[in-house]
């Protein structure tokens, strides 16, 4: 009896880590430069938007999911492999905070908000809205991502040594995906995802008003205020918006985590952000 074929590849990772940024990278190297969020879309499709779920696929797809990995992940015994890309959790909360004002989640960015904002956070280690639709806290979901027994491969990425480096990245991507590109595609591929070409096709899809991950209807007035879902594309926010307090309770609910993928819990060295990417 012949099992059947494992096919799919997660890149996977809690919200506001760099998933974007990931997909089109990897779309980038495997299926030729992209040019708008739409046909992202379909090449790398968003497991939350697939409203009716999805067939097991016959042949080899990739796939994004912010959920843990867990049996409620769809078909994850046919998973082929995983790519993770991990953030800094201080600059994830950060970059969540700003999403929900984009999304309307959160009314004004101000003091008192970004307060009550950071005191959930904590309080329930990750946004509570992504808790309650499955994706668990950040510790939980990271790892979930990062354990060793997975019966898979796993390529893990942090955000900041992608930013730091991204044509490494790249060829650290190219291995698992299309081991026979050379040097010149794997940097058209890295260009073409750089902070710069991804505000590029987000502003051209706005004008265009093709829906996808940059533009949707319902988010009209964010945009029109100037909110954008590429914000800042760099590393290292936090560090100027946590007070002496914050950063110390911060750190005692993600230290452990934190020393284990190698982020140091010194507010002071939070301060060497690299340059975004492009």
């Amino acid at each position: 009896m012949t099992s059947e074929p494992r096919t799919i590849t997660w890149i996977a990772s809690y919200p506001k880590s760099g998933n974007t940024w990931l997909r089109f990278l990897v779309a980038n190297l495997v299926f030729g430069p992209q040019e708008s969020a739409a046909t992202l879309a379909t090449l790398v499709p968003d497991l939350h938007e697939l409203a009716g779920g999805f067939a097991r696929p016959t042949q080899p797809v990739l796939i994004k999911t912010h959920f843990p990995c867990s049996a409620r992940v769809p078909h994850i015994e046919a998973t082929r492999a995983a790519i993770c890309i991990v953030r800094n959790p201080a600059d994830v909360m950060v970059s969540n905070f700003y999403y929900a004002r984009r999304s309307g989640a959160l009314a004004a960015d101000s003091a008192i908000a970004w307060n009550q904002y950071v005191d959930d956070f904590i309080t329930h280690r990750g946004d509570p809205r992504w808790s309650r639709l499955g994706m668990g806290s950040w510790t939980e979901n990271v790892a979930s991502w990062c354990r060793p027994d997975l019966p898979f491969p796993v390529v893990r990425l942090r955000y900041e040594d992608v930013l730091a480096d991204p044509v490494a990245a790249g060829r650290y991507l190219a291995a698992l995906l299309r081991p026979n590109a050379s040097a010149t595609e794997i940097e058209q591929a890295v260009a073409g995802a750089s902070f710069r070409k991804m505000r590029e096709i987000e502003e051209s899809d706005i004008r265009s008003q093709r829906v996808g991950i940059f533009y949707k209807p319902y988010l009209q007035g964010a945009i029109d205020n100037g909110v954008r879902f590429m914000r800042g594309g760099r590393a290292g926010d936090a560090q100027t918006m946590l007070s002496e307090e914050q950063h110390a309770r911060f750190v005692g609910a993600f230290g452990n985590l934190m020393r284990t993928l190698g982020y140091s819990t010194d507010a002071a060295s939070l301060a060497a952000a690299p340059a975004p990417a492009g």
